[in-house]
C-alpha cells in the first residue's frame, strides 16, 4: 500500500471559539464543520494518527485548531501528489456558502488562501462532500473516507 497522499480532514468545532494559532495569530472561528487538507509525502498513517490525537507538541496550523475541534473523519487520496493539497483547498473553497475562516491557514509553503474552509451546512453529508471533490485530478490510486466513532 502507498504510503503517501493527500487528505482532508474533516473537523466540528462545538461552539464559537478564539484560537491563537502559533505565529499565524489569534482569530475568532464560528461554531461549525470544517475542512482541512493536507499532505504526506511519507508516513501517511503517522500523519493521520498525529491529527486524530489531542495529546502532541504542537506543530502545525491545524495542531492548534485541532484542540479545539472534534475529529469527525478524513477522506484520503493515496498516492496523490503534494500540490493535490493545494487543488482540495481550492475546490473546497468554490463550493457554495463556503467560508475562508483564517487567511493562510496551513499554507506558509504554498501561495494558497488557506488550507482550511468552514463548510457551510451545520451538518453536512461528509460522504457527498468528499465526492464533491473527486473532480480534482489528483492521480490518487484509491481514495477513501474513515469516520470517527467518538473523539
Amino acid at each position: 500500500m502507498r504510503n503517501y497522499g493527500v487528505y482532508l480532514l474533516w473537523l466540528y468545532l462545538p461552539k464559537k471559539t478564539s484560537l491563537t494559532v502559533g505565529r499565524l495569530g489569534t482569530f475568532s472561528c464560528s461554531q461549525g464543520v470544517y475542512a482541512y487538507a493536507g499532505s504526506a509525502q511519507r508516513n501517511l498513517q503517522q500523519r493521520l494518527d498525529r491529527h486524530r490525537r489531542l495529546e502532541k507538541k504542537l506543530r502545525w496550523h491545524i495542531d492548534y485548531f485541532r484542540q479545539a475541534a472534534q475529529f469527525l473523519g478524513v477522506t484520503v487520496f493515496l498516492g496523490a501528489p503534494k500540490d493535490g493539497e493545494c487543488r482540495l483547498a481550492a475546490r473546497l473553497l468554490s463550493l457554495p456558502g463556503a467560508v475562508l475562516p483564517i487567511k493562510g491557514f496551513g499554507a506558509s509553503d504554498c501561495l494558497c488562501a488557506s488550507h482550511l474552509v468552514l463548510l457551510p451546512d451545520s451538518k453536512p453529508d461528509l460522504v457527498a462532500l468528499g465526492n464533491a471533490v473527486h473532480d480534482v485530478e489528483l492521480g490518487a490510486a484509491e481514495t477513501f473516507t474513515l469516520f470517527d466513532t467518538g473523539d
